[in-house]
């Protein structure tokens, strides 16, 4: 069922056994696991079913340090949450790429700040397969033999660094029509919109969380008593929610240690490199990077770092991303009209020109290489409180993020690599344009709420409980200890099943 809570009288009463805040694909999944259970189920979304400017302004902060994106752009409070401003094109549709973190992304790692996840990618497995089937994609496979054709297959790569591994790409519409559906029908589930969670209230001890205070833009206001909470708001706003929720404990709910909003993190996108193909045959044969379908499922290929190579070398991770550069690009650098039409590193951003690149692949003569970074976690880089506030007058969020000495020097090792296997391999001459800052806005934001069983190095412990309150669970990309090179989606709906589960054992 659905409720408007513009619609609900003045601080009014609501109680359930399960709240979960946020209808992101998160909190969509969670939910959605107790369909037509014993369990009632109330959702709150600060967002209504349709886009509201007003409510958006709510995600307007403040950036220190390094450039970085106004979460007022890069946040979305909508049902369906950041899903409904998703701009990659699948078919015809918007949708997402898709890929799992790394085995070695879960291990802790030599050379590295940070301990890595509290358990191994295997344990993750039964659950990146299901969430498979939710994000409508395929078999959960992303090695480049299960994609392999007789139209598509990748370059002969001959160093001992890089391999190619693939993308999958799914609908954005499984998450903002097809599952939103079926809770608003559903008769054990609430979705309640137009619901801005500004504080979790617990306790004296802060044991336990007693309830949400909820208000609407309108002025009115209610409270939610649950016997669970979780908290499915992203990975700015859930350490967002945590500070703010100071009751009893000035320095915010679950921040005992100081780790809420610690290490931030995003995946910076560099673009200093093109490969200039040693003919313009390359482009059609290198189809496989393209976007395309196979068996019906539509893939890319991307050029990955080997784990065994990450491990010897101590890297981060990454992947490379081929996109065609037409040879009207190159008039526009030549004539010096970038800063009308943007630098020549800014174009093109998307796989839109893959289309045309293997049928009139004489128009293309570059190749620019997007590599998407990992990025290591900092306890500098992190989430605040801005001394501004927002309407409903909470502080505003405030985004401390820095590209550190030793982000540089690692994407210098990483642009290294780049070039010496890909000429090794004879497949052209790569350039390095100097000067390039690393784009760091995927908005993939990750890392504020860190899962670690040791209360004093992390804010979740190894099921997503907040360490120290028996009924807060946090789930969503924030709990992610390290974060890789990969889109965060698929990791995001498999720990919520995961969740779920172990929500479901504990017989709420």
């Amino acid at each position: 069922m659905e409720l408007d809570a513009t619609q609900l009288p003045d601080r009014h009463v609501i109680e359930t056994d399960l709240c979960v805040v946020g209808t992101g694909p998160a909190g969509i999944v969670l939910a959605r696991e107790f369909l037509g259970s014993g369990i009632h189920v109330t959702m709150l979304e600060s967002g209504g079913l349709q886009f509201n400017p007003s409510i958006q302004q709510l995600n307007e902060g403040v950036t220190v340090g390094d450039p970085c994106a106004n979460p007022k752009l890069t946040r979305h409070r909508q049902v369906g949450g950041t899903v409904n401003i998703w701009n990659t094109v699948v078919g015809t549709e918007p949708g997402a790429k898709y890929v799992p973190l790394d085995e070695i992304d879960f291990e802790a790692r030599p050379g590295m700040e940070m301990d890595g996840w509290p358990f191994d990618r295997c344990h993750l497995q039964s659950f990146y397969c299901r969430a498979q089937t939710l994000c409508g994609l395929g078999t959960f496979d992303y090695d480049a033999h299960r994609w392999t054709d007789a139209g598509h297959s990748p370059l002969p790569l001959t160093g001992d660094h890089l391999t190619t591994k693939i993308y999958q790409f799914g609908p954005a519409r499984v998450f903002t029509e097809t599952y939103v559906r079926d809770l608003r029908q559903a008769d054990n589930i609430s979705v309640c919109y137009n619901a801005n969670v500004v504080a979790l209230e617990t306790d004296v001890r802060g044991q336990r969380v007693v309830g949400a205070r909820v208000a609407c833009l309108g002025g009115s206001g209610f409270y939610v008593k649950a016997k669970t909470f979780v908290l499915a708001a992203g990975g700015i706003e859930n350490a967002r929610l945590l500070l703010l929720s100071n009751q009893y404990w000035p320095e915010g709910l679950g921040n005992r240690y100081g780790w809420v909003g610690r290490c931030f993190m995003e995946h910076p996108r560099d673009y200093s490199l093109t490969l200039i193909p040693r003919d313009h045959h390359l482009l059609g044969e290198a189809a496989f990077y393209a976007p395309h379908s196979v068996s019906g499922v539509i893939v890319m290929g991307r050029l990955a770092l080997r784990q065994e190579a990450m491990r010897q070398d101590r890297l981060p991770n990454m992947s490379v991303t081929l996109l065609p550069q037409p040879k009207e690009a190159l008039l526009v650098s030549a004539l010096g009209l970038d800063r009308f039409w943007g630098r020549r590193r800014r174009f093109p951003r998307s796989y839109a020109d893959w289309s045309v690149a293997g049928k009139r692949s004489r128009r293309f003569r570059e190749v620019r290489l997007l590599i998407n970074l990992e990025q290591l976690p900092s306890r500098e880089n992190r989430i605040a409180l801005s001394r501004k506030r927002d309407a409903l007058g909470l502080p505003q969020v405030e985004i401390h993020w820095r590209w550190r000495q030793l982000d540089e020097r690692n994407l210098e090792r990483l642009r290294a690599i780049v070039i010496s296997e890909l000429e090794q391999s004879n497949l052209g001459r790569v350039e390095f344009e100097p000067g390039i800052r690393p784009d760091p806005n995927a908005h993939h934001h990750a890392g504020t709420t860190r899962m670690h069983i040791d209360p004093c190095q992390g804010v979740v412990d190894e099921n997503s409980r907040v360490h120290g309150v028996e009924n807060l669970f946090v789930t969503g990309s924030s709990t992610f200890p390290t974060a890789g090179f990969a889109n965060p989606t698929l990791t995001v709906v498999a720990l919520a099943l995961r969740l779920a589960d172990c929500l479901k054992r504990g017989t709420i």
